[in-house]
C-alpha cells in the first residue's frame, strides 16, 4: 500500500498467503541446501503440495530446478572472510548475522507477496552496498539486525 515513506506492506487480511510450490522448494532449499530431491519431495508432500500437478516426473523436475540453483548459488567463502546476509524486498533491505535469520525474513517477505532476494556478502561488500543505498535510494528502509549493532533502521 502507498504510504508516506513509499510502498508499505498492507495489513494482513485473514490467513497468510500460501507459498507456491516453487516458492516452497526455494525456501526449503535455502534452509536445507543439503537436502536431496527425495527430501524435498517428501517435505512437499508432508506440507500438502500436489507434486502430481508438475509437468513431467516430479523427481526430474525438482532435480533439474535444484541442480540449476545449486550451480548458480554463491560460493561459500573461508572463515577468514566473515559474511553478512542481506535480504531485499519491496522498499526494505535488512542485514543479518546468519543465513537462518535471513531466511526467516525472506519467508516473511514472500508471504507478503514480495519477491525477496537474499545474498551473502562480505562485511566490506555490505558497507559498500549500504553507502550506495543511502546515496542513491534514500527512500529505502535499511535495517541492521546483526547482534552487537545499534538496532534500528537507517
Amino acid at each position: 500500500m502507498p504510504g508516506p515513506n513509499g510502498s508499505q506492506p498492507a495489513e494482513p487480511i485473514g490467513a497468510p498467503a500460501r507459498l507456491t510450490m516453487w516458492q516452497a522448494v526455494r525456501q526449503s532449499w535455502l534452509i536445507h541446501p543439503d537436502w536431496t530431491v527425495a527430501d524435498h519431495l517428501a517435505w512437499l508432500d508432508g506440507e500438502g503440495y500436489d507434486t502430481d500437478d508438475m509437468t513431467g516426473d516430479p523427481a526430474e523436475v525438482v532435480g533439474r530446478w535444484l541442480a540449476e540453483h545449486r550451480r548458480t548459488a554463491p560460493v561459500a567463502s573461508s572463515t577468514n572472510d566473515p559474511r553478512v546476509y542481506m535480504v531485499a524486498g519491496g522498499d526494505m533491505v535488512a542485514v543479518f548475522d546468519s543465513a537462518e535469520e535471513a531466511d526467516i525474513m525472506a519467508v516473511t517477505m514472500t508471504a507478503a507477496n514480495l519477491e525477496p532476494v537474499t545474498l551473502p556478502l562480505t562485511e566490506a561488500q555490505w558497507e559498500q552496498a549500504h553507502a550506495v543505498l543511502r546515496s542513491q535510494q534514500p527512500h529505502i528502509t535499511v535495517t541492521d539486525a546483526r547482534s552487537g549493532r545499534a538496532a534500528g533502521a537507517s
